[in-house]
């Protein structure tokens, strides 16, 4: 059987390693215009969710260029879509 032993150093390095990571959400949301409470107690409780709000972009910030294309690629393929359907609709009519 395994033999767990806390000491009082374990936890205070944890303590620490879960403060500089609500520390680390609370500013990173707050670069973002993100809520940094929310975030920063989230991360605290969940170090997990650093992921998350590193990943999200910030109101107003433009999109990684790969993006773009997909998304300009995605609006010309629905203005053909549309341009096809109304040229059918006024040869119905």
């Amino acid at each position: 059987m395994i033999h767990l032993e806390f000491t009082t150093t374990g936890y205070i390095v944890a303590s620490l390693i879960l403060c500089l990571a609500g520390a680390i959400g609370a500013t990173l949301a707050h670069k973002k215009g993100r809520s940094p409470w929310f975030w920063g107690v989230l991360c605290l409780l969940a170090p997990f969710a650093l992921f998350a709000i590193g990943g999200m972009r910030a109101p107003g910030e433009p999109l990684p260029p790969i993006f773009q294309r997909e998304k300009e690629e995605l609006e010309r393929q629905a203005q053909e879509r549309a341009r096809a359907a109304s040229a059918a609709s006024r040869s119905d009519s």
